[in-house]
């Protein structure tokens, strides 16, 4: 495999929490890496559960339905951002950083969907 272009590389290490700065092996990394997109996971599901609260029955099958695509769309993506370092002891570090990174995006997504449930119930 190519050798990874080193703004993609820059791009990864910016996904991941300075926690990750202090740790002393690969092994470490990988481990705080992977914790820090349990926290954003964590955050995630507290929002998605705030949203679905606000839906009626058909709101909350759409949004279902959305959240399972963006799942399985999440995960692909975490997939192809580690095949740059397939089989490389790096792999899981870039796709722990992916998944945190999406996993993010998409709990702002969700938090500014919130807040326009809120206006409009007001």
């Amino acid at each position: 495999m190519q050798s990874l272009p080193r703004h993609l590389l820059l791009a990864a290490a910016l996904t991941l929490p300075l926690t990750t700065l202090s740790a002393q092996s690969q092994n470490e990394m990988n481990q705080q890496a992977y914790s820090a997109f349990e926290k954003s996971d964590a955050e995630l599901n507290k929002v998605y559960a705030q949203v679905l609260a606000k839906l009626d029955a058909e709101g909350k099958t759409k949004l279902k339905a959305a959240q399972r695509a963006w799942v399985a769309f999440r995960d692909a993506q975490a997939d192809l951002d580690a095949d740059f370092m397939r089989g490389g002891s790096a792999a899981p570090l870039l796709r722990a950083g992916s998944l945190n990174g999406t996993t993010r995006l998409r709990t702002q997504q969700l938090k500014d969907f919130l807040k326009q449930l809120n206006d409009v119930s007001q």
